[in-house]
C-alpha cells in the first residue's frame, strides 16, 4: 500500500508559525537596571541633546563613527592606569569579568556583544573616566591642558545613554594606590549694582596694568566695618582728596576699558588664542569673566559708565551688557587670577553691617543737600532731647 498524505494549507501555516522558545526566558528588565535609552518621543524633539559628540561610554553608542577618534586616548589612559596601579591589563580585566553579568543587567537593553568585546569596552571606558579625574590638576596632560576639550568631554559624560554602572568604577578605583582627587572651587561673584549697594566704591585706576583689578578694604576699620566714613565722603565729596579718608573706603580699583564696534572681534580672537594655547594663563578670559559677573543688566553698565570705568562707544548700555555676557559663553576658566579678589568681595557683601551702612548712606547722605539736612535734623533733635531731660539732670 502506498501511504498518501494530503497536506492542507492550514498545515503549512502551522509550520510557519513554529517558534523556538527557550526554556529560560530573560525578563524584559532586570531589577538592577539603572541605565536607560532615551524614549523615542523625547529623542525626536532634540536628537543632539542625547547623543555624545566626542566620546562614547558604555554599549549604547559604542563603535559609532563620530566617536571613534577618542578610542586611541582610551588605550593610552588604560596603559597609564596600569602603570599607576602596578597591575597588568589582565588583572584589571578579571575584576570586570567577575561582574560582567551584573554590569549587563544594569542596562535596559540586551546587547548582542561577545563577552570578550564587552569586557574590553568596559575596561577602556571605566579606566578612561578614572584617569580623567586623577589628571584634573596635571597641566601637562593633553586633556587637562585643553579646558575647552575637557569641558565638552564632561558634557558627554553626563548623558543618560553614556553611562557605566557606578559600582564598577568604585571597584576599580579602590584598586589604585590611595590618593585624593582634587577639584577646583570657582567662586561666583555678585553684580556691580549689588556690590555698590553693599558699600563697594568703584574707582577708575589707570596707573596699573590694563587687567590689574584690586580690592582695597577699609584697612583701619577692617574689624569694625560699620564705622566707615562713606557717609561723610558722600556728604562732602571734596573730602575725597584727603588720602587718609580714602583709605577708609572699600574701593574696587578698576582699569578703564573702551568698548566700540571693534572690541568684540578683538577680544574674541585673543580669548580663543588663550583657550587653545594658554589655558592656565588666560588673563584676558579671566578679566572678561570677571566683567561678566559684574555686569548682569543695563543698570550695572550705567554704574560703571558713571564711574568712568567703561567708555561706551556703542551708544547703548544694554548693548554693552549683551556683548559682555555673550563673550563669556563656552569659555572655560582654570585658576583665575581674580579668585582671591572674588572671595574678598563676597566676604564684604555677606556682612550685614555693610548693607545697613550703605542703606543709611543712600537714604540720608545721598548728596550734599540731603546730608546737610540730616546733620541739621540730628542737631535739632539733640537740642530738643537735651532741653527735655535738662530739668531732671540739673537741679
Amino acid at each position: 500500500m502506498v501511504d498518501i498524505r494530503i497536506v492542507t494549507e492550514s498545515d503549512l501555516m502551522c509550520e510557519e508559525l513554529i517558534i523556538d522558545v527557550p526554556l529560560v526566558v530573560e525578563p524584559a528588565q532586570w531589577p538592577e537596571c539603572c541605565i536607560y535609552r532615551v524614549p523615542k518621543n523625547l529623542r525626536q524633539i532634540n536628537k543632539e541633546a542625547y547623543s555624545p559628540k566626542l566620546i562614547s561610554i558604555g554599549p549604547f553608542h559604542h563603535g559609532k563613527e563620530e566617536v571613534r577618534d577618542m578610542e586611541k586616548l582610551k588605550v593610552r589612559y588604560l596603559k597609564e592606569f596600569c602603570y599607576r596601579t602596578g597591575k597588568c591589563q589582565k588583572e584589571i580585566a578579571r575584576v570586570i569579568e567577575e561582574s560582567e553579568v551584573k554590569i549587563r543587567h544594569c542596562y535596559e537593553e540586551i546587547f548582542d556583544i561577545s563577552s570578550e568585546d564587552f569586557v574590553k569596552m568596559v575596561l577602556l571606558d571605566s579606566n578612561f573616566i578614572i584617569e580623567l579625574f586623577l589628571r584634573a590638576d596635571d597641566k601637562k596632560d593633553s586633556m587637562s591642558s585643553k579646558p575647552l576639550l575637557n569641558c565638552h568631554i564632561q558634557a558627554d559624560l553626563i548623558l543618560l545613554e553614556n553611562q557605566l554602572p557606578f559600582f564598577i568604577l568604585e571597584e576599580l578605583y579602590s584598586r589604585r594606590p590611595q590618593s585624593k582627587l582634587k577639584f577646583e572651587e570657582r567662586c561666583d561673584l555678585y553684580s556691580a549694582t549689588k556690590l555698590h549697594a553693599a558699600g563697594v566704591v568703584f574707582k577708575k585706576n589707570d596707573k596699573e596694568g590694563p587687567l590689574d583689578v584690586n580690592f582695597q578694604k577699609c584697612q583701619p576699620l577692617d574689624k569694625c566695618p560699620c564705622f566707615t566714613c562713606l557717609w561723610l565722603l558722600n556728604w562732602l565729596p571734596c573730602l575725597k582728596c584727603f588720602w587718609c579718608l580714602e583709605r577708609m573706603q572699600p574701593l574696587l580699583n578698576f582699569p578703564s576699558i573702551t568698548i566700540d564696534d571693534g572690541t568684540e572681534g578683538l577680544l574674541r580672537n585673543i580669548m580663543a588664542l588663550e583657550q587653545c594655547h594658554y589655558p592656565f594663563e588666560a588673563y584676558t578670559c579671566n578679566y572678561m569673566l570677571l566683567l561678566d559677573y559684574l555686569i548682569d543688566t543695563r543698570e550695572d553698565v550705567d554704574l560703571l559708565v558713571k564711574e568712568k570705568i567703561i567708555a561706551n562707544q556703542l551708544g547703548s548700555n544694554e548693548a554693552v551688557a549683551n556683548m559682555v555676557n555673550k563673550l563669556s559663553l563656552e569659555i572655560v576658566e582654570n585658576n583665575s587670577c581674580y579668585a582671591d579678589l572674588a572671595q574678598d568681595l563676597n566676604k564684604h557683601y555677606d556682612q550685614c553691617c555693610n548693607h545697613n551702612m550703605a542703606s543709611l548712606r543712600s537714604i540720608y547722605f545721598a548728596d550734599v543737600w540731603r546730608g546737610t539736612g540730616t546733620i541739621v535734623g540730628l542737631i535739632v533733635f539733640g537740642f530738643t532731647f537735651w532741653n527735655t531731660i535738662r530739668p531732671y539732670v540739673i537741679k
